[in-house]
């Protein structure tokens, strides 16, 4: 079957099939997006970029490909009299769980089902692999149970129905938190509170689960899983020759693959471990954390010195020396212990290997707490692996530089960067974009009297500014209908929040941990809500009605610089150019300028898409930061400069839209917002936040 033959199957059913259904309709750019899916699957061993706008149906569209690839290269081979599937499979690899709920949405698994069955083809094995913080740890559960284990609490007759059966749902499942209600949870604990902690033994039943994903035809992880997977060669999917990866939310990739396969030892949790199991090494890691911790260092991070160094091995041969009684505490600080040795081993390789290997010392933001960190920017390098033996395309609404006009061919230079790939890359496929023609309708106000957002309170620190938020506040309240205000913070939720008059009661506030979606599905008509969390995987449904009346920005979705890739990228560029520090300081903060300028267009490209998910949408935009550009040019206030690199952000049917802008409030006359307070200074690192 050719990649041709195939795509017209996929089309036909997206333009026929599809709009029989309530509250589908064909989408010629869905089909176009497909065509480009099948088209790079055709091609193994090359690594496809495609990009798709927000509201295309991307996610259907390449769930009917990659299940029309997978089926159609089933088949059964006997071995030792039993049948075995020896055939095609696909990796789908997303950065939230909301994506990752979207694939496994009977409704979506129900329209990939009657697209086979239209075909002939095999039906599939769809599963979802989750991070082992995602599910229940049976000792923490039976510790906030009051219990020296659930088994006792299953048993227990005098018990409340509702702990015995949390019990016996903890024993019997692989038990994913996510399908836990957590009304279901004693008073006062939290999920976080019986998470299987890192160091924690499998329970059986997750073990099993595991090991059962392995055989799914195709299975869905998160990125941090793929990176360890990719490295590990296939030790967590499973996967072999033939197979597919797609990686959709793609641009989230580097980041999450150069954290999971870093390392970070935290000096003062090190010693809290040495301390509850009574080690005397606990004294010399104490003198370690008091003699580094560096109020003056504080956000920094810093290579090691040579006096740190032979502190540092010193310490690791203490720790080789101790020998802790490891059956007299329980399994998890026995786990802890065993997780604490292991990264001292690898440290000690590290300081070994050379006097120049990229271990770091990275101080908190506030008082300065020392943390080891043996940094690994490996994210292309793990990609690339295996890729000749796989088809990989990577997908995303946000994959290219976005700094295209309508018809233009797309950059992704930025994503080819932090993957390690040239231009002339023998192993580069598909390069793609799928813009959204007409979709929706974005009505857009600019206010050019707001004041700075952020200000300096005191030395080190910055915060959303009163006089910024009393005016937003003000502003928010006047807006009718049901309102989402995406901040960048939970401090920016707690300043609005206190901002906000107690007799208002429309506000909801979004507290860490929370499920971002029922709290949104649960909203009055007329409800406020705040959150950081916003910008991507929130898709609440209103029928075929807009969700939401208005979206509100706070303020730019610019990254808080990184100092470990500050500090790794200065020593790359001192030992290989031969610059001064200064001079290497300055190309590395131009780089990390240059890229979180990329990354805040991808996530306000992303927080835009939370306001058009049907065609017939129509959303009212309000962007309060004066540091987007105004369609009217007014500068953007003392001490601060626009981002015209924002204007990407913008999907191009909508520019239109953006130059008819309000400028001035509705109702209000033109004010100054302009503040006697400190605003935030205008230098490269100023202009991340």
């Amino acid at each position: 079957m050719t990649s041709t033959r195939t795509a017209n199957r996929v089309q036909a059913f997206l333009a026929e099939r599809l709009p029989q259904r309530a509250g589908y309709q064909a989408n010629p750019v869905q089909m176009a997006y497909a065509g480009s899916m099948t088209g790079a699957l055709a091609q193994p061993g090359k690594l496809h970029f495609i990009e798709g706008d927000t509201g295309i149906g991307k996610s259907l569209a390449y769930s009917l490909a990659l299940a029309d690839w997978v089926a159609r290269g089933k088949r059964k081979h006997k071995d030792k009299g039993r049948n075995q599937d020896i055939g095609r499979r696909a990796i789908v690899a997303t950065h939230t769980r909301a994506l990752q709920r979207q694939l496994l949405d009977p409704e979506h698994l129900e329209l990939i089902a009657e697209y086979l069955a239209l075909e002939g083809l095999p039906s599939l094995r769809v599963g979802l692999r989750m991070g082992r913080g995602n599910y229940v740890s049976p000792e923490r559960l039976a510790r906030s149970l009051g219990a020296p284990e659930l088994a006792t609490v299953a048993k227990d007759r005098s018990r409340r129905d509702e702990e015995r059966t949390l019990a016996q749902w903890a024993l019997e499942t692989p038990g994913c938190l996510l399908d836990l209600e957590t009304d279901a949870l004693p008073e006062g604990v939290t999920l976080a509170d019986i998470c299987l902690l890192p160091q924690e033994p499998l329970p059986r039943a997750l073990e099993e689960h595991f090991q059962a994903t392995q055989s799914h035809d195709i299975l869905i992880i998160n990125h941090a899983l793929l990176a360890l997977d990719l490295v590990t060669e296939g030790s967590i999917t499973g996967a072999q020759t033939p197979y597919a990866l797609l990686l959709d939310e793609a641009g989230r990739f580097p980041d999450a693959a150069e954290s999971i396969l870093s390392e970070q030892l935290s000096l003062r949790a090190s010693h809290a471990l040495l301390d509850q199991l009574g080690i005397r090494a606990a004294h010399a890691w104490q003198e370690l954390l008091n003699g580094w911790t560096t109020p003056s260092h504080a956000g920094r991070a810093l290579p090691l010195s040579a006096p740190q160094r032979e502190q540092l091995v010193a310490a690791f041969q203490t720790l080789r020396r101790a020998k802790p009684n490891l059956d007299a505490v329980s399994s998890t600080l026995a786990a802890e212990w065993h997780r604490l040795m292991a990264q001292a081993d690898l440290m000690t390789m590290r300081l070994k290997d050379s006097p120049d290997s990229p271990l770091l010392v990275s101080h908190s933001p506030v008082i300065g707490l020392p943390s080891l960190v043996a940094q690994e920017p490996a994210a292309g390098r793990c990609l690339k692996s295996g890729a000749a033996s796989r088809c990989t395309i990577l997908t995303s609404a946000t994959l290219s530089d976005m700094q295209h006009a309508l018809g233009e061919a797309p950059s992704f230079d930025y994503l080819r960067g932090r993957l390690q790939l040239g231009t002339a890359d023998t192993r580069l496929g598909l390069k793609a974009s799928h813009p959204a023609l007409r979709f929706g309708r974005m009505r857009f106000t600019l206010p050019d009297d707001m004041p700075p957002p952020l200000w300096q309170p005191e030395a080190g620190r910055y915060a959303l500014s009163p006089t910024f938020c009393a005016i937003a506040t003000r502003r928010i309240r006047s807006l009718s209908g049901r309102v989402l205000v995406l901040a960048n913070a939970y401090s920016d939720v707690e300043a609005i929040r206190h901002a906000w008059p107690e007799e208002d009661a429309r506000l909801t506030t979004h507290a860490p941990g929370a499920n971002l979606n029922q709290i949104a599905e649960a909203l009055d008509e007329d409800a406020v809500l705040v959150t950081p969390s916003g910008w991507e995987g929130l898709s609440p449904t209103r029928g075929d009605r807009a969700f939401w009346d208005h979206l509100v920005i706070l303020r730019l979705p610019h990254p808080t610089p990184d100092p470990v890739l500050q500090a790794l990228l200065e020593q790359q560029f001192m030992r290989r150019g031969s610059r001064s520090r200064e001079e290497a300081s300055k190309l590395a903060r131009q780089i990390l300028l240059k890229q979180g300028g990329i990354r805040a267009t991808h996530k306000l490209r992303q927080g835009l898409g939370r306001g058009i998910r049907h065609p017939d949408d129509d959303v009212h935009v309000v962007i309060l930061d004066p540091r987007f550009p105004s369609p009217r040019g007014a500068p953007a206030g003392e001490g601060l400069r626009q981002h015209a690199q924002s204007l990407g952000a913008i999907p191009p049917r909508f520019l239109k839209d953006y130059r008819e802008a309000q400028t001035t409030w509705p109702g209000e006359a033109a004010t100054s917002g302009r503040s006697d307070q400190k605003p935030m200074p205008d230098t490269a690192w100023g202009t991340f936040f």
